[in-house]
Parts: structure tokens; C-alpha cells; sequence
């Protein structure tokens, strides 16, 4: 967080340093790397103090972790389109972005039970530890808003540039929009498998809360002509 802030105030004290004058109907075209992935971008010029920019991105990474009783595998696949909207106060490089993120932002969900974790009451489903496993997909919410600050290096003129973005995107809260077991037996619908499903669809949002406030943290290098 410290790092966070100390990124704001450089590109603050930076916008003082130059200025712009973009011309209305400019387009920059750039590809991007961050912490939405790999993506590309477009954008084109309002006036001196406004641009519009669209792009997409594609990220894919997992995790472990254990909740309760069943060791997981939480793979997340972001992707995603912005509509963001760009204002430059000073009309130079700095600049403030408001916009939001359409998603197709989904985790997949795998996870063994743990025979060692498993409540007493559970006992004698035990044995359904070493085939069976625990699947499932979790959503976030389709529409995203977004707010951020940034700085475009070639706001003022056409040619190459490098582009900063620093701000948050507001997923909402995850939802497990399907959970079960796959087993060889077919007791998904085993009642003890049920309440224990009940529970874990409750524990996995829980721990993917942490994702409803996604940093977004980008450098792209774009073409302006």
C-alpha cells in the first residue's frame, strides 16, 4: 500500500511537468501487461482534456489453499473489456479515468477432501476422499466500474508512448454459481453431502472476497497518429 501511494504522488509531481495539446479526433492504439493480465488497447482523442479508450485483457493464474476440510485448487481466468473515459485536468499528461469493466471473470474450483480435517459426524463418508472431488465455478459481477489516475506520455503529441494506470475495479462480492462432488458412486445427493456443500459454497466466497476490490496496476506502450 505504501508503494501504492508513493506511485500517486510521482505521477502528480510529473504532471506539472509537461503539457498537452492533443488534437480532437487523434487515435492511439497500444498493448498493455498488468495485473488484468495481457491486453490490448484503443483510444482516440475528444479534445484537449477528454479521451475515450476501450480495450480487452486475459489473465490466468491459480492457488492453493485449504478451507475446512478439503484442500483447493482456485483457478481464476479474467476476461475482460473496458469503456473508460479519460480526464486530463491540466490538459497534459496526467490524467483521471472513471469507466467500468465488462466480465467474463470466473474461478474453477477443485478440491480433495482431507480425511485428517473431516468432523466425526462425517466419518463414514471418509472413504469418498481418495476418488471423490469437489468441482465447481465461481462469478463475479458482469458490469465492473473502474477508477483510477494514470499518465499517457504522448498525450501532447503523436508518435510512440508509454502509459501508466493505478486504480481499483469493483467486481462485487464472488458468488459459487455451481458446487458438487464428482464421485464414481453418485452421492451428490447424499443429504450428509449436501449440508457439507451448503457450508463450503459459504467458505469458498469467503475467501475469494478478496477479489471484489481488484487493484488494477498497468504500463502499456502505445502508437498515437
Amino acid at each position: 500500500m505504501k508503494q501504492f501511494y508513493v506511485s500517486i504522488a510521482l505521477v502528480g509531481i510529473l504532471s506539472l511537468s509537461s503539457t498537452a495539446s492533443a488534437e480532437p479526433g487523434d487515435i492511439s492504439i497500444g498493448m498493455k501487461g498488468g495485473t488484468l493480465g495481457l491486453g490490448l488497447e484503443a483510444g482516440v482523442d475528444i479534445s484537449n482534456y477528454f479521451e475515450a479508450r476501450a480495450g480487452i485483457n486475459y489473465l490466468k493464474f491459480d492457488f492453493d489453499t485449504t478451507i475446512s476440510q478439503v484442500d483447493y485448487n482456485f483457478e481464476q481466468e479474467f476476461f475482460n473489456g473496458s469503456l473508460l473515459l479519460d480526464l486530463h485536468p491540466f490538459a497534459n499528461a496526467f490524467r483521471l479515468t472513471a469507466g467500468a469493466y465488462i466480465n467474463n471473470n470466473k474461478t474453477y474450483v477443485e478440491g480433495t477432501y482431507r480425511k485428517d480435517l473431516i468432523p466425526a459426524e462425517y466419518d463414514s463418508l471418509s472413504y469418498l476422499t481418495d476418488l471423490a472431488k469437489v468441482k465447481g465455478t465461481v462469478e463475479y459481477n458482469t458490469f465492473a466500474p473502474y477508477v483510477g489516475i494514470g499518465w499517457t506520455s504522448n498525450h501532447a503529441s503523436n508518435g510512440w508512448g508509454v502509459n501508466l494506470d493505478l486504480g481499483v475495479m469493483f467486481q462485487g462480492s464472488p458468488t459459487v454459481s455451481e458446487l458438487y462432488i464428482e464421485d464414481p458412486w453418485g452421492l451428490g445427493d447424499h443429504p450428509a453431502v449436501i449440508r457439507i456443500l451448503d457450508d463450503e459454497k459459504q467458505e469458498i466466497q469467503d475467501e475469494l472476497d478478496k477479489f471484489e476490490y481488484y487493484p488494477v496496476a498497468s504500463l502499456s506502450v502505445s502508437y498515437k497518429f
